[in-house]
């Protein structure tokens, strides 16, 4: 997973320790410093999707892992590819919910039912993002000479996801995090989708309590 906060961009993975013994998981925080978010683009074709410095780590495709050859028969051609996805908050972006519905992009709230009618825009929601797609590109688009409010750059409306699983397995895993019991039995909103609220989670709670995140090869960025 990552997010973005001004300059820099986060990613949170997991990978075996080799301190230890080589399948013991270890959470690893990288910061990639000093991105520069795309301008408008006038008169560029193609245009740029994402700044240059989060290409591969956004829409790159990695050598499958091992295990993942080994659950595709051996064959390392017939490893299921990474896709990209973003939770987003709409009580940061105006209109999020019909700016998605025009996207062409696969999305889902993550609330259901009621909560969803009630708090659907201020809601969390998850979007297959697509390369060449132009709600993708305005996620990573600042202009500050004409600035506009669908480019979301400095919104920093969201967390990244890189994984193998379908949206709709996402939906089903993410969802389960979208509440939490206090020592009391009482229910609140968790805002995991919020980076700095993700980010301390992730560097606070004891192992392996933070691994149910990183299921279906999830890769979290912000």
């Amino acid at each position: 997973m990552t997010d973005h906060d001004g300059a820099n961009f986060n990613q949170w993975d997991v990978t075996a320790d080799p301190q230890t013994a080589p399948d013991t998981p270890s959470l690893i925080i990288e910061t990639i410093k000093g991105i520069k978010p795309l301008d408008d683009q006038f008169g560029i074709d193609p245009k740029k999707t994402v700044p240059d410095a989060l290409y591969d780590v956004l829409f790159g495709q990695p050598d499958p892992t091992a295990t993942e050859i080994e659950a595709a028969g051996g064959d390392p051609k017939a490893a299921p590819p990474l896709h990209t996805y973003a939770i987003l908050d709409a009580a940061k972006v105006l209109n999020l919910p019909e700016l998605l519905a025009s996207s062409n992009l696969e999305h889902r709230c993550l609330f259901k039912g009621q909560a969803e009618d009630d708090l659907r825009d201020v809601a969390p929601w998850i979007v297959k993002l697509e390369e060449g797609n132009s709600f993708t590109r305005n996620l990573f688009t600042q202009d500050t000479k004409n600035p506009a409010p669908w480019y979301l750059w400095d919104k920093n409306p969201g967390i990244y996801i890189r994984s193998t699983a379908s949206l709709n397995d996402l939906w089903k895993h993410f969802r389960k995090f979208t509440k939490v019991q206090d020592e009391t039995g009482k229910w609140y909103y968790f805002r995991f989708w919020e980076p700095a609220v993700l980010l301390a989670y992730l560097q606070d709670i004891p192992d392996p309590n933070w691994q149910r995140f990183f299921t279906n090869g999830i890769k979290l960025k912000n």
